[in-house]
């Protein structure tokens, strides 16, 4: 999406379990995605938003706010690390255990992201790399692909859902998830 909202041209490669096996040992951390440019490789999804962000007029230029903007994108790896999986767990605890994260941490996150939103997007009017981090995972909290977590939740938080929904309708981005 950052690539594509960046307008450069890029070969989105999908891989299946066989071709995956065979390319872990040989990219960055084992671990997807990855991002190469010319013979260069990066992984880990913060650090190739990062660099597609300042060569591409979508991360701040400001170093605190640059900052700021990477600590939001971290933010949405912690809440994923601390999304209670269901591992181990009845369905019955599992659900208990997801509402509770939705009621507490999830909720104490979106307060703070939401305090950190000056306008339509993070840093006011323009998109940027932060925004589409936060796109992704509330598009994930709100279409209810986590289950127990109520979409509702965030009814609290309108300029979280607002800062969502601008992205969502950002003609780039638009385009990844609604095709015509």
């Amino acid at each position: 999406m950052a690539l594509t909202a960046a307008g450069v041209a890029y070969e989105d490669i999908r891989l299946n379990r066989d071709q995956w096996l065979e390319l872990k040992p040989s990219v960055p951390f084992g671990a997807l995605p990855v991002l190469t440019d010319g013979n260069r490789r990066i992984a880990q999804s913060n650090a190739i938003l990062g660099y597609i962000g300042r060569g591409h007029g979508l991360h701040p230029t400001d170093s605190w706010q640059a900052a700021e903007h990477e600590a939001l994108m971290q933010s949405v790896e912690d809440l994923r690390a601390k999304l209670p999986d269901g591992k181990g767990q009845t369905p019955d605890e599992k659900k208990a255990a997801r509402e509770a994260f939705a009621a507490g941490w999830l909720n104490q996150w979106a307060a703070t992201v939401s305090a950190q939103i000056a306008g339509l997007f993070l840093a006011g009017p323009a998109l940027n790399v932060a925004d589409i981090k936060l796109y992704v995972i509330m598009r994930s909290m709100l279409t209810g692909t986590f289950d127990h977590i109520p979409a509702a939740g965030f009814d609290a938080f309108p300029k979280l859902v607002a800062l969502h929904a601008a992205v969502d309708a950002h003609p780039a981005i638009h385009g990844c998830f609604h095709k015509a």
